[in-house]
């Protein structure tokens, strides 16, 4: 090790440069003594101990200590091992300079090694550079890799149009070719094609492997009608190949495919049949029941894992998916309080919890508890990762802390359709119609495309604050320039602009020009419309045509029609509607409200048991309706001895 330190002193490195060598070497205790400087194969031995061990960032040093004390000392064996331990586009790109200098880079094993880290690292153009000057000759091994450079890419059609080329250049797809095409396509949601391929898969003579199992098994919750189906052909092909019980990984696929589907039964019999359970395992489970929303199965399989008390407990992921089921279902308080626990058993929240909680505390206005996420964010250092900003954004938006939701925006380095929908939506809910419409111009300049929600949003904005030209403009914008077809809520939402604004006539013939049947928010918003500005004759019109369309049996509109009939004195006909109302069995929702005190919500819904703190609620709520009836009083004591005073003639 001495001597180590006498060469590295005299070679003529950066002062930096030597620290951190010296840093990188010494944090290597097995390592006594350097290895000679005149040979490679100890370094390559050195390296690939420290690969099996599982330690890339003590091979790269060791790499790095070889070329600061000899340059041209790796060879065909060295730099494959090298890139092998690159973690990032950059490193894998410096051992790839490095092959250019010594000249190995069209060694088939260097040259195979560099295509396979850029591949594994997602750079696709890079490996399609490599890949195109290997030799004429290209093996299946080299075809896969670049193939597996798309689908780690997300580029599904640059992957089949490898694929196709390999085809027809002779070469034969095999099993490993299949599973990465149909990554690509999973990756992206293409799930209908997936199973396409797999069918082709086989047609072509392939059987496949347990990988490509689970790439299709796992599209399956997604194939419309024909999802189970799909997934039984599947378990069946996989047991009859023997690879249900073989491998851990197609179990875990089978368990959350049968539980997304809802098929409980299924499900855990496929879990009671698994040899082996591992927390993958049991998450599967867990995660397959919340995804199909049945929340309190998924949280009852997270406390037996619990009472089990084995190796395998409850984690992050456990906690996360029972959290995001609750909070997909609705039931935002019950989401809170388990993450609450989950803090309670210290365990520190991933950047899907944090995302997902910051959801659950947009829906119930819990600002102090959303801020004191951010907190928490910021202490973990994940407030940079754009699930987290664009929960933030969202979060701060609905509490109705619009400059904090704008601070957060401006402060993410990369912004996606999320943060710009979640911040131009956070203008539009709180009557900033015009900044709004500045942030969908922004997003135009940073040639972000927007969506249908975009659009709801910029629509809703202009709705009300009564900008009707613009929103006229953007709804023909939006067919026209960016080829999207109206949705319900888009008709909702113009219909409700030209309402609000007077234009009555014009909004009931949008109505009639649509494609599709209105619904209920569509004649909803007319009927509003008719209401505030008191336009009985087409309320009448509308309500006809209301009555005919309700099938869904919801007491939105009759109410809505009882109250304009009242604000119309008809008062006749305000009691045949609310009578009929009743005979259908239709009953109003009720009304509910919650409030966050000491970071805990509490939620008040009318006809409901009351709270067990209710009591002391109701007895602070009697003592200020006494103290406001005692200042009222003394107010109309003070004004009538005031005018007394002034006024001691008049008779009152």
């Amino acid at each position: 090790m001495h001597r180590l330190l006498r060469v590295i002193a005299s070679r003529p490195l950066g002062h930096h440069q030597r620290r951190r060598l010296l840093s990188a070497f010494a944090a290597d205790h097995p390592i006594r003594r350097h290895p000679p400087t005149d040979s490679a194969v100890p370094w390559n031995k050195l390296l690939r101990d420290r690969l099996a061990r599982s330690r890339p960032d003590l091979a790269l040093a060791l790499y790095r200590l070889m070329r600061a004390l000899y340059p041209g000392l790796p060879n065909s064996y060295t730099l494959p091992l090298a890139l092998r331990a690159a973690l990032s586009t950059r490193i894998a790109s410096a051992v790839h300079a490095h092959a250019l200098h010594l000249g190995l880079h069209a060694h088939p094993d260097v040259a195979g090694q560099i295509l396979a880290a850029y591949a594994r690292l997602g750079n696709a153009a890079e490996a399609r550079h490599v890949f195109d000057a290997l030799p004429v000759r290209r093996t299946t091994l080299s075809w896969n890799t670049l193939i597996t450079a798309y689908s780690t890419g997300c580029d599904p059609d640059a992957a089949r149009a490898v694929f196709a080329r390999m085809v027809v250049g002779g070469a034969q797809p095999d099993a490993v070719t299949w599973t990465a095409l149909l990554s690509a396509h999973a990756r992206c949601g293409r799930h209908l094609e997936v199973l396409e391929l797999f069918r082709d898969m086989h047609s072509s003579g392939c059987e496949g492997n347990a990988e490509a199992v689970a790439v299709a098994l796992s599209v399956c919750p997604y194939a419309s009608g024909t999802a189970l189906a799909n997934g039984r052909s599947l378990h069946a092909y996989g047991f009859v190949k023997g690879v249900v019980h073989g491998y851990m990984f197609v179990a875990n696929s089978l368990v959350c495919m049968y539980g997304k589907l809802g098929e409980r039964e299924a499900a855990d019999k496929v879990f009671q049949e698994a040899r082996e359970k591992n927390a993958v395992t049991w998450n599967a489970l867990i995660t397959s029941y919340a995804a199909a929303g049945m929340c309190d199965e998924a949280l009852g399989v997270l406390a037996l894992m619990e009472q089990r008390g084995s190796i395998v407990v409850p984690n992050v992921v456990s906690w996360s998916a029972v959290i995001g089921g609750f909070a997909s279902s609705g039931d935002m308080e019950q989401a809170v309080e388990l993450f609450r626990q989950m803090q309670q058993r210290r365990l520190s929240p991933n950047v899907v919890t944090l995302a997902t909680v910051l959801s659950a505390c947009a829906e119930l206005l819990a600002l102090r508890l959303g801020q004191e996420l951010h907190g928490h964010t910021i202490r973990a250092v994940l407030d940079r990762h754009s699930l987290v900003q664009n929960g933030l954004v969202n979060m701060y938006g609905k509490c109705g802390r619009v400059t904090a939701a704008r601070r957060v925006f401006d402060q993410m380095k990369s912004r996606d359709l999320i943060s710009w929908n979640s911040m131009i939506g956070s203008y539009g809910m709180h009557g900033l119609c015009d900044e709004a419409l500045a942030m969908f111009k922004d997003m135009a300049i940073a040639m972000v495309e927007p969506d249908g929600v975009t659009f709801i949003a910029v629509l809703s904005a202009c709705s009300h604050t009564g900008h009707v030209a613009e929103g006229r403009c953007l709804f023909n914008q939006m067919v026209q320039e960016h080829k999207i077809s109206p949705s319900m809520e888009h008709y909702t939402c113009m219909v409700d602009l030209l309402g609000r604004a007077g234009l009555l006539k014009d909004a009931s013939e949008l109505i009639e020009t649509m494609p599709m049947r209105p619904d209920l928010c569509v004649w909803g918003a007319l009927l509003n419309s008719c209401r505030l500005h008191g336009n009985a004759t087409m309320a009448e019109a509308t309500i006809a045509k209301v009555l005919q369309a309700d099938e869904a049996e919801t007491t939105g509109n009759h109410m809505l029609i009882t109250n304009l009939y009242a604000t119309c004195r008809m008062w006749d006909e305000s009691k045949r509607v609310r009578v009929m109302t009743k005979e259908a069995g239709l009953r109003k929702n009720p009304g509910q409200s919650w409030i966050e005190v000491k970071n805990k919500v509490f939620s008040f819904t009318s006809g409901n048991a009351p709270l067990p703190e209710a009591e002391e609620i109701f007895r602070v709520l009697d003592d200020l309706y006494g103290e406001m009836e005692g200042e009222k009083y003394a107010e109309g004591d003070a004004i009538a001895t005031h005018c007394i005073e002034q006024f001691p003639q008049q008779d009152y």
